[in-house]
């Protein structure tokens, strides 16, 4: 993987939000997600931790098929590495996943998690914002920070579609309105967000790009 190509990819996302104020926000995770799915799809979520989300999603999915992938075998998952999943999959889930693995491998694992997909599957990635500090620098096991334009460059580097990102933060009505409006002047002043995460949503294009399966390139 070259600099380059990150950063051309990281310049196209830009030009699409110029600013991370620019991306729309969202309440959670969960219902960016519900929005992209649909009933009846066949969905994998990796780094699952306790399957939570899965229990969510068939609450308003009821004949989806959820599995999960994870390499903590203290807890039940159908799969504890990606070299024993094979799909296809419609759609792929990988909440706050990336950030814990340095780059070549977080490249890697979309690579991987595309190979799983059918044509036209839906990918949903979230990681911590960064413009939030708090959110990135709390975890001891956080490796790489990526700014809401480098993850959807690496995502479209990877042989994805970006279709869009999105911002999440759950908060009370009161307490979101007074960042939003009353004191968005100061964190524009200061280059912060309160946003909590980032969301990207794409899609595996309907013909791949001739691309190759490995950690470096």
């Amino acid at each position: 993987m070259s600099w380059s190509e990150l950063y051309a990819s990281r310049k196209a996302v830009r030009r699409r939000y110029r600013r991370v104020w620019n991306v729309p926000l969202a309440r959670r995770c969960s219902d960016v997600a519900r929005d992209a799915l649909t009933d009846g799809m066949c969905v994998i979520e990796i780094g699952a931790g306790d399957r939570r989300l899965g229990g969510r999603l068939r609450k308003w999915f009821p004949r989806l098929i959820y599995e999960s992938v994870d390499i903590d075998r203290r807890l039940p998952h159908d799969y504890y590495s990606m070299d024993e999943v094979a799909g296809p999959y419609d759609a792929a889930i990988l909440f706050e996943v990336l950030e814990h693995l340095p780059l070549e491998e977080g490249r890697h694992l979309l690579l991987s998690t595309g190979r799983v997909l059918r044509p036209g599957g839906v990918l949903l990635v979230s990681t911590p914002n960064v413009f939030n500090p708090s959110r990135f620098w709390r975890d001891a096991t956080h490796a790489v920070a990526y700014a809401y334009d480098e993850l959807g460059g690496l995502i479209t580097m990877s042989g994805f579609e970006l279709r869009r990102l999105v911002r999440v933060h759950n908060d009370s009505f009161f307490r979101l309105l007074l960042r939003r409006y009353v004191f968005a002047w100061l964190f524009r002043l200061l280059n912060l967000d309160f946003a909590n995460s980032i969301v990207a949503v794409a899609e595996r294009p309907m013909v791949d790009a001739p691309r190759q399966l490995g950690r470096a390139e």
